[in-house]
């Protein structure tokens, strides 16, 4: 720096101009990264809906546990069988059965059909401890990861698995992906309005996905109360 402090002036506004062009390509950055393409209000509903009378039947999934009881016949039954990969166990007599995207109920009625070849009027009973019903959630909240749910849950509970959406998060950006027909689907919620009761909570089931989005502006800010960069200038 020299007597009149030209050097350190001209440093102070190349500091600036790097502030301000790293808060406009955060703010570029955030809004390409918003799924805008996706249904919003109304529309998001007609994706997602908010049924309270959704079924909440069990369905049984790869991994889960089955005990499959045969009254009276105690060598054709199973006890803590893995449903493997393929949604598939094994059971004396019969062989190879689908278990997997079944209840309890339908199992048992497909394992006692297949067995009224061999006994007369067999009666079996299915339990199932499940391993495989679970939930994505990433992006903004403070313990993103993968959660159990006991069959169906709502959005606010999907979220408090996660412990909540971050100070950073974009609560008007909490997206939902969900496997339809074969075709993943997703639509766009505003979380506040769900909380404020304006916006039904919509219902969340095992496999869907959970992605909160991040504000640009807040992270621009945040950003530039904590870089030390920026701490060089904010004190001038």
């Amino acid at each position: 720096m020299d007597e009149t402090g030209n050097t350190f002036v001209g440093d102070r506004a190349v500091l600036i101009k790097t502030a301000f062009l790293v808060i406009c390509l955060s703010l570029a950055c955030g809004a390409c990264s918003v799924r805008s393409d996706l249904p919003l209000g109304p529309q998001a509903y007609a994706v997602i809906p908010a049924d309270e009378a959704a079924p909440t039947k069990y369905l049984i999934g790869p991994l889960d546990t089955v005990n499959v009881t045969v009254f009276r016949e105690p060598q054709l039954s199973l006890s803590d069988a893995h449903v493997d990969a393929g949604g598939e166990i094994v059971l004396p007599l019969v062989g190879v059965v689908k278990a997997s995207g079944k209840t309890a109920g339908e199992l048992s009625a497909q394992i006692q059909a297949e067995m009224k070849r061999y006994l007369t009027d067999p009666h079996v009973s299915v339990t199932v401890e499940s391993v495989s019903q679970t939930i994505a959630v990433e992006g903004g909240v403070n313990q993103p990861g993968v959660f159990a749910i006991p069959g169906k849950s709502s959005l606010i509970e999907a979220l408090a698995l996660a412990r909540s959406p971050t100070q950073l998060a974009a609560n008007d950006q909490v997206i939902v992906f969900r496997k339809i027909n074969g075709q993943r689907a997703g639509a766009r919620f505003d979380i506040r309005r769900v909380r404020m009761g304006l916006d039904p909570d919509p219902v969340i089931y095992p496999g869907d996905r959970i992605v909160v989005g991040f504000d640009a502006l807040k992270q621009s800010w945040e950003f530039y109360f904590k870089a030390p960069i920026f701490n060089l200038f904010r004190i001038l």
